[in-house]
């Protein structure tokens, strides 16, 4: 384990036992200032004297790099250099849907529900193609975090709604340059495939867990509940409800990925 992670864990597993500085460094034979340094991450400690210390911390050697190398078996290493932008590109198209998202319910609820079009043609689909590609941009984000994170379910849920955004957004644009347009029928199938989407890729925002803590919990189970929502069809109205704290939450999700990516891409090159 490299410095600033082994100071660190030195630090935690003193702690954990209940010693300060000076009871360990009196158990090992070494400086105050020695320890200090370790556990700032200035310096890295020569092999036996790890040895001597994680042996009064009651941390074996072995073990230790054990744990090391199974933390870096839960991500793709190798997607770690290239991401960080796309990441954060993903997050701000994230935040472009969600705020665009509520000009587009009031143009729509005018044209299904009222019968009106408040915009001109080309400016609604201008509309459309903006908000679809920021969704998309922001669900990519995701497929990066499915790769970087090995969790396929996450790519699967994701590319499931991008294809189901791609399909239902171009049948909305073309649909106003022909009739009939059979939009109870359309509301129904869109809502039955948003919801089985919604469903798969909550569950896999959820395997997230162990790498990002609560956040992706949380944002996962938000999700399926709107997903089983829009599956029932006559509840969709509410699982529209549950979408607004659902991608706010993800939105700081992939922000806090991209922190992480960053971080361990900065780790790598700092040990190289």
């Amino acid at each position: 384990m490299k410095q600033p992670e082994l100071g660190r864990k030195i630090l935690a597993l003193r702690k954990e036992k209940g010693l300060t500085q000076e009871e360990l460094v009196d158990q090992c034979n070494i400086n105050v200032r020695t320890i200090q340094r370790i556990e700032a991450g200035e310096v890295t400690p020569r092999s036996f004297t790890l040895k001597t210390i994680l042996n009064v911390l009651g941390e074996d050697l072995e073990h230790l790099q054990k744990s090391e190398a199974s933390h870096f078996e839960n991500f793709n290493l190798k997607e770690i250099n290239f991401s960080s932008y796309y990441l954060k590109f993903a997050w701000i198209c994230g935040l472009i849907y969600f705020l665009s998202g509520f000009v587009e319910f009031a143009v729509d609820y005018a044209r299904f529900y009222e019968d009106k079009l408040i915009l001109s043609k080309s400016a609604y689909i201008s509309m459309k193609f903006i908000v679809m590609v920021a969704f998309i941009y922001f669900l990519w984000g995701f497929v990066l975090s499915g790769k970087i994170f090995n969790n396929y379910l996450l790519k699967i849920g994701a590319f499931f709604l991008i294809g189901t955004t791609i399909l239902f957004y171009g049948y909305d644009m073309v649909s106003l340059y022909f009739e009939p347009f059979y939009i109870e029928y359309v509301i129904l199938i869109q809502s039955i495939f948003c919801g089985i989407g919604s469903v798969i890729f909550g569950l896999a925002v959820m395997r997230l867990k162990k790498p990002m803590g609560k956040l992706p919990e949380i944002a996962g189970g938000l999700e399926v509940v709107s997903g089983i929502l829009f599956s029932l069809v006559f509840m969709a109205w509410l699982g529209l409800f549950f979408l607004i704290p659902t991608i706010i939450l993800q939105i700081i999700l992939l922000y806090k990925i991209e922190e992480f990516v960053k971080k361990e891409r900065d780790s790598r090159h700092h040990e190289n």
